[in-house]
C-alpha cells in the first residue's frame, strides 16, 4: 500500500497559477518569451514522522506530524487529522532514506525558532512512514527552444521554486526507466 494526499488544486487552477507566475510582471507580459506547453500531476515521496515534543511553553507536551522531502530537505508541518489516502498504484520510489535522527533535528530546529525560552526542548519521534505529495508539473519552452519546468503544490496552489530540482531528479529517473 502507498500513502498519498489527494490534490486540492485541479489542473485548470494549476495552469492558471503557472501562467500567472510565468507572466507575472509587465515585462514578462509584453515579452511572452516563455510558454507553458503541457502539464501533468506528479507525486513526490516525503518521509513523514509523527512526534511528541515538550518545550518550556508547552510543558504538558504536544503531538505533531512533519513531512520531509529527502533530497532537498524541505519540510512541512502536517495536521494530525489530515486524511491520508492509500492505493495500490505505483508512485515514484523514494530516492533517499531519512532516519528518525534527521527528523528529530528538523523538528528541534522548527521548535527552537518558535520557542522564546530555548533551554528546554525535548523531541521524541514516534513513527516513520512515506507519504506521496501531489504537485502539478508544467513544461515550458522559451523562444530559443530551451525547455524547463515549473511546479505548483497541488495542496496549496503555490508555485514551488525549491522543489524544481527534486522534481527534475524524479522525472529523469522515470525517463531512464522507459525502454527505448
Amino acid at each position: 500500500m502507498v500513502n498519498y494526499l489527494e490534490p486540492i488544486i485541479d489542473k485548470k487552477e494549476a495552469t492558471f497559477m503557472m501562467n500567472d507566475f510565468l507572466h507575472s510582471n509587465w515585462w514578462k507580459r509584453i515579452n511572452r518569451s516563455v510558454k507553458l506547453i503541457s502539464i501533468e500531476r506528479m507525486y513526490l515521496p516525503f518521509w513523514c514522522f509523527d512526534y511528541k515534543a515538550r518545550t518550556h511553553a508547552v510543558s504538558g507536551g504536544m503531538q505533531g506530524r512533519i513531512a520531509i522531502e529527502p533530497l532537498s530537505g524541505m519540510n512541512a508541518i502536517l495536521p494530525m487529522d489530515l486524511e491520508i489516502e492509500t492505493t495500490e498504484a505505483d508512485f515514484s520510489p523514494v530516492q533517499k532514506t531519512l532516519g528518525k535522527d534527521s527528523a528529530k533535528r528538523v523538528i528541534y530546529w522548527e521548535l527552537f525558532a518558535k520557542e522564546k525560552r530555548r533551554e528546554k526542548i525535548e523531541v521524541e519521534v514516534l513513527d516513520q512512514w512515506l507519504v506521496h505529495i501531489p504537485y502539478w508539473i508544467g513544461y515550458t519552452c522559451d523562444r530559443n527552444g530551451v525547455y524547463d519546468i515549473v511546479a505548483v503544490d497541488a495542496l496549496n496552489g503555490k508555485v514551488d521554486i525549491p522543489i524544481k530540482d527534486t522534481a527534475l531528479s524524479y522525472l529523469i529517473e522515470v525517463e531512464e526507466e522507459v525502454p527505448t
